[in-house]
């Protein structure tokens, strides 16, 4: 009989690696706002102290404490902390401990690679706190991958269940999530009880109301970051990001999308901030022009370029240069024979360019009426004047009024008569007030020196304004153009006529007044 004895000095052992290192590090995570506040996040903590305690860890940071969908990993901001934090850091912990691996993540086959890599690259384990599994084993390690994927299966079968729901929800006018900025959110799940509704209901709060007042500064022409600080000043935070993102909200005008609905339009339950006809008229503002634009070294001689439109289909022209001939013209790359030269090349065939100053010049007055012009100017400033004076009264009136409300509402809230609430409600609603009268009394009186300076100067670059565009450098012109035509120009190669949507205030104006001077030179017998 074979005696191994003598031979065990030669047998060959597996090395065990007797692992001494006691730290974990914990994270915690809930999916939504609404969870946040019913103590799983304090369960899940106070979970990982006590199995800490009762396996002899020492636990030494811990990571989450927060709602983030477990769907997507890295959109996820505490738990791209914790992987970040465990790549950087060099004194490693043991492992990671986690209340159940659903709380880890959602994501299945991603969660698997991030674990992996956990493992063998940072070298730390991740245990289940609710049944004791490790990842230090290798069975332990097959085990939570298993249930990685298991959790993403549930998110399948939740969604499968859940989609039909939401989609109806939605298609019945109603809000997923939360609202958007200005308005007040009521419901069967809000975290404030007070808000709390058997049915969903949307209501503009006090924001809202300010909110609305952007939406009419935006109509009157307002440019943004004006109105980012008439609404810093009254007390919104505003930035020109957000108040960029609100303008393209649907949902400001009853308007609700979703991409559950895969671009199906409802009509929202919910109060609207603005009109439907207000919301598109202020996005074609928007959309009217690209957000600046690049000048070329070629489009020196193609001035015109971004600004004159397809009188078919209201594309922007684009230029092009025929080099055999050395001409340039201005093309639609959607209709078919919407072309024109840039320069005249015969009288039939007059250029772009020329019609352009013609347009220019027609807006120059007459030199015989020009003082009758001025004149009638005078007596628009001067009613405007008259007009100032009396709202100046109304308004010293109405202020004087609102600030004694404002005083009386601090007595009140000084003497404990009405509490916290109750005083912010009334406080914005007058300071806006307050706002808004000194806002719409801003516009000085003209003086009559300052009229007649400013008068000459935009005379004359009425009467100049063709030389000026022909004599400046591309920037000049571009100015020029955006200037008297905001909207752009629409052209008819045809006929070699332009159409002019839009034309500044002013141009308009002076053109009009000139008419009427010629009609009361006409007409009167005084002249």
């Amino acid at each position: 009989m074979f005696d191994s004895t003598d031979f065990q000095r030669f047998g060959k052992r597996k090395d065990i690696i007797q692992n001494t290192n006691k730290t974990v590090w914990c994270y915690t995570r809930v999916s939504s706002k609404e969870q946040e506040s019913n103590y799983s996040l304090t369960t899940q903590k106070e979970s990982a102290e006590r199995f800490a305690r009762d396996k002899g860890y020492q636990l030494v940071k811990i990571f989450g404490c927060t709602y983030e969908s477990g769907k997507d990993d890295f959109t996820r901001k505490e738990f791209t902390n914790l992987l970040l934090e465990v790549k950087k850091t060099k004194n490693k912990p043991f492992a990671i401990l986690v209340n159940i691996m659903n709380r880890f993540s959602r994501s299945g086959g991603k969660s698997i690679g991030i674990l992996n890599e956990m493992i063998d690259i940072q070298g730390v384990h991740i245990i289940e706190i609710i049944s004791g599994i490790s990842t230090d084993t290798p069975r332990g390690r097959n085990e939570l991958n298993r249930r990685l994927l298991e959790a993403e299966g549930d998110n399948l079968r939740k969604l499968e269940v859940s989609v039909p729901g939401m989609k109806a929800f939605l298609r019945a006018g109603n809000w997923l999530g939360r609202a958007p900025m200005g308005y007040y959110h009521e419901g069967p799940k809000t975290a404030d009880h007070n808000r709390y509704n058997k049915t969903q209901k949307i209501v503009v709060n006090e924001v809202g109301l300010k909110l609305k007042q952007a939406w009419q500064w935006k109509l009157e022409g307002a440019q943004d970051y004006i109105i980012v600080k008439r609404l810093n000043d009254l007390g919104v935070k505003m930035s020109s990001q957000k108040l960029s993102d609100m303008w393209r909200n649907p949902f400001y005008c009853g308007v609700t999308t979703n991409r559950l609905l895969d671009g199906e339009i409802i009509e929202g339950n919910h109060e609207p901030i603005v009109s439907k006809e207000v919301f598109l008229k202020i996005n074609q503002i928007n959309t009217r022009r690209p957000q600046g634009y690049k000048i070329a070294e070629h489009c020196v001689e193609r001035p015109l370029t971004g600004d004159i439109l397809c009188y078919s289909c209201g594309r922007k022209l684009t230029g092009y240069l025929v080099k055999k001939k050395g001409l340039h013209y201005y093309k639609c790359q959607k209709c078919k024979g919407v072309t024109i030269n840039a320069v005249s090349r015969t009288e039939k065939r007059i250029g772009a360019h020329e019609l352009f100053i013609n347009l220019l010049s027609s807006y120059q007055i007459k030199p015989e009426y020009i003082d009758l012009v001025k004149a009638q100017l005078q007596r628009m400033v001067n009613l405007t004047n008259n007009s100032i004076k009396k709202e100046e009264t109304l308004f010293k009136k109405r202020l004087s009024e609102l600030e004694r409300d404002r005083e009386n509402l601090q007595e009140r809230f000084a003497l404990g008569k009405i509490d916290e609430t109750l005083y912010q409600k009334f406080s914005i609603r007058i300071d806006s007030e307050i706002y808004e009268l000194k806002e719409k009394n801003e516009i000085p009186e003209i003086t009559i020196s300052n009229f007649k300076n400013s008068l000459n100067k935009t005379i004359d670059f009425i009467q100049n304004v063709n030389k000026y565009w022909m004599s400046g450098d591309i920037y000049i012109k571009k100015k020029i153009q955006r200037l008297v035509f905001p909207a752009g120009l629409f052209i008819n190669p045809y006929n070699r006529q332009y159409l002019t949507p839009e034309v500044n205030y002013l141009f308009r104006l002076t053109s009009e007044l000139s008419m009427v001077s010629e009609d009361v030179k006409k007409n009167s017998p005084l002249i």
